[in-house]
């Protein structure tokens, strides 16, 4: 797995619980209330709604699974060397006792996410999730920053919303600091894209 050392980061997989112990679902269950409720406390009256529409403070659910038309692996291993090529200037391998790639940021005590997420594991049971509904592959960590790669990515705006809703529960900065609306991320980021990135400011 490429990751780059632009940046020390602490790596405390002694705090980590075990992904396992976690359900994906309640997992973005919870971080979509208290990324709704942060939203709603910053929008303005006259703009009230319009970040997260057409969806409401309740929890949408689980966007459905997508067949991969591609081998997992494969589009991971291309779209690693992309990012190795056009993004990360010294890349590193890390090798970690992990299963499979949604669980390394847990057995390494990743704390990238600290402040938003304290427990990497309960970012792991999601991207088990995405493994087996997306077929997405962990390819690289750093500092804040998680890419994957992704073999089912949403083809339509209509499923890349159903998409996106995850991702703003995973990590909200990936809408507040890019995208006014949950529209426009799922336009613009999610439909078609085999490569997903995350960063927690």
């Amino acid at each position: 797995m490429p990751g780059t050392s632009e940046h020390a980061t602490e790596l405390s997989p002694g705090r980590m619980s075990v992904p396992g112990d976690h359900g994906a679902e309640d997992v973005l269950k919870e971080l979509w209330h208290a990324a709704v409720a942060d939203t709603e406390e910053n929008e303005d009256d006259e703009d009230a709604g319009e970040t997260i529409a057409p969806f409401t403070g309740d929890w949408p659910g689980l966007a459905p699974r997508r067949l991969a038309a591609a081998d997992p692996d494969a589009i991971a291993a291309e779209v690693a060397a992309s990012l190795v090529e056009h993004r990360l200037s010294s890349p590193r391998l890390a090798l970690a006792p992990a299963a499979r790639s949604a669980d390394l940021a847990a057995a390494i005590g990743w704390m990238g996410p600290v402040g938003d997420e304290d427990d990497a594991a309960r970012l792991c049971a999601v991207l088990r999730s995405w493994e087996d509904r997306f077929g997405v592959r962990l390819i690289a960590l750093s500092h804040d920053r998680l890419d994957l790669s992704v073999a089912a990515p949403p083809q339509t705006v209509e499923d890349a919303l159903a998409v996106a809703v995850e991702h703003f529960a995973f990590c909200r900065d990936n809408l507040w600091q890019g995208y006014e609306t949950l529209r426009l991320y799922a336009e613009e980021a999610l439909v078609g894209s085999r490569h997903w990135t995350f960063w927690w400011d």
